[in-house]
């Protein structure tokens, strides 16, 4: 019997924590995030770049077109002891770190926008949050999806943060879609 992929038992729990598979934010040259995208996936890494449509005005029509929510950043799943194949991706700059060590951003986060871009709700992005209403918003499709809800003329919007990134996405929902967090 080999010991092909068998980890010591001595590793430290950091070393433990290097292996584990966790979503990381990637900081992108201006406008190369789907460059950086294929390229990993490409290389079978699992990569996250939520869009959203905007309209856009040339001189001789209207075109909708799809842009990153979040501008300059791109959120790729792998391990922090293999982070090499990510920095080296084209257009990437650098791995969202806290010191030394890539900061994973919260599974949560990640699952909350590609959940409310799978139901196809009109997003748009907007300036990250500090004060407001936390809410939850009611029923089976979201529970437990989380944020703060801000006011735009008579539109109430649910703002989903990535903390990591101080960056935020809304998404408009009725009043009758939320309730209040204690």
């Amino acid at each position: 019997m080999g010991l092909e992929g068998a980890k010591p038992a001595f590793l430290s729990p950091k070393h433990k924590k290097m292996d584990q598979l966790c979503w990381y934010a990637l900081r992108t040259k201006s406008r190369h995030e789907r460059v950086a995208e294929e390229y990993l996936k490409g290389r079978g890494v699992e990569v996250f770049l939520p869009l959203y449509k905007s309209r856009r005005l040339w001189s001789d029509r209207v075109k909708i077109i799809d842009l990153p929510l979040f501008d300059g950043y791109l959120f790729c799943k792998f391990a922090a002891g293999h982070a090499l194949v990510a920095r080296s991706a084209p257009g990437v700059l650098y791995i969202v770190s806290c010191g030394d060590d890539p900061a994973p951003v919260p599974e949560g986060e990640i699952d909350a926008v590609r959940r409310i871009l799978g139901k196809g709700l009109v997003a748009s992005p907007t300036p990250y949050l500090r004060e407001g209403m936390r809410v939850r918003i009611r029923g089976a499709e979201f529970e437990g999806v989380e944020g703060r809800l801000e006011k735009v003329k008579s539109q109430s919007r649910l703002v989903l943060s990535i903390h990591l990134l101080q960056r935020s996405v809304a998404f408009e929902v009725g009043p009758e879609m939320v309730e209040a967090i204690n």
